[in-house]
């Protein structure tokens, strides 16, 4: 990436029409499903920033479902406050983002902390870019409340997955949003002879604050050197290896297929990359338990290692979402911790032969 290229990408998330503002929870006063008042202001919040803010305080959907049928609209609103004033104090902050075209509050952040500003984020990385030996490969980034910067090393390190399977591993990444900075490591694998290439990402730590100066000076340190770095590497290496050889469950297919569907595919094409729905079915025709227990029992016509490369190669490839899209890297991490999660190695069901 060029510099003049990072620039304009930087310049055009810091001028996008975003506001923010920190609160306590319990400030925010539930008047109806979407509409809420912090101090004298009344805010029209979308229905996942409402949803989110019942995550927070612990009310779950059932909770508000049964108040809704019982009491209407303002049972929801009554139960809301309950618990806000029940289970929050000062300490308890958040941080709303305005979509300032379509005047709500559209995201919502939870944070014990205080808000990033995004300049301060950007200063941070540069100052990390220039002393580590760093340049900018990527910039992705969504409407205002997250961004990622990619960086790839002055000095890169190739390492070996598999037979004819090389990475550079020395690759890093800084994402913001305003109630965090987090930072990982990523590899970049050459996946086929016309020079394809291939993503995946790993969260490495996070911080709250950049100004805590001893969190920030533990940031600046992290290199292609750190011991964090080069055991999160083993750790994934390991785990290809076991990836390739081990046939996952249908339901480790299904929680492929799954987040492809939370990142926005629709489920047709969800089903066309990982088919779990054409292989649960084949269980619950032969008379096998399809339930959650059932499907992590039984073995389906995929390795664990091919789910992760479609889920990575998608990531890294899809014309449906433009270069600098912020979902890219998202579904990265994720894939990377389906890799990385325990196999459940057991006694499996076979349809498959």
């Amino acid at each position: 990436m060029q510099t003049t290229d990072y620039q304009i990408l930087k310049d055009q998330f810091l001028l996008q029409p975003i506001g923010y503002r920190e609160v306590a929870r319990n400030e925010i006063l539930a008047l109806d499903e979407t509409h809420f008042q912090i101090g004298n202001a009344v805010l029209d919040f979308s229905p996942q920033v409402s949803s989110d803010i019942d995550r927070f305080i612990g009310l779950k959907a059932n909770q508000s479902q049964l108040a809704e049928r019982s009491y209407g609209a303002n049972g929801i609103s009554n139960l809301r406050n309950f618990f806000a004033q029940a289970s929050q104090n000062d300490d308890d902050r958040v941080i709303l983002v305005a979509d300032l075209n379509h005047r709500n509050i559209h995201k919502i952040f939870r944070t014990r902390e205080h808000l990033i500003p995004p300049e301060s984020f950007f200063e941070f990385a540069e100052m990390f870019m220039d002393k580590n030996r760093y340049e900018p490969e990527a910039v992705e980034y969504d409407n205002g409340t997250e961004i990622s910067i990619r960086m790839k090393s002055l000095d890169p390190q190739v390492m070996t997955f598999a037979k004819d399977d090389d990475f550079i591993s020395n690759g890093l990444w800084l994402r913001w949003n305003p109630s965090e900075v987090a930072f990982g490591n990523y590899y970049e694998r050459l996946v086929c002879s016309n020079g394809m290439t291939q993503m995946s990402q790993n969260r490495l730590m996070r911080a709250n604050s950049l100004g805590d100066e001893k969190m920030v000076n533990t940031l600046m340190a992290v290199n292609g050197e750190s011991p964090a770095l080069k055991q999160n590497m083993t750790l994934m290496l390991n785990n290809a290896q076991t990836a390739i050889h081990t046939k996952a469950s249908v339901y480790e297919m299904g929680v492929g297929a799954r987040l492809l569907q939370h990142f926005g595919v629709d489920a047709y094409d969800a089903e066309q990359l990982i088919p779990y729905e054409e292989n649960r079915t084949c269980y619950e025709q032969s008379g096998y338990p399809v339930n959650a227990e059932g499907l992590r029992q039984a073995v389906s016509s995929m390795t664990v290692w091919q789910i992760f490369n479609i889920l990575t190669a998608f990531a890294t490839h899809t014309p449906a979402w433009t270069p600098h899209d912020l979902r890219r890297p998202q579904l990265m991490e994720q894939s990377v911790s389906l890799l990385n999660h325990k196999r459940n190695i057991i006694e499996y069901h076979n349809v498959f032969g």
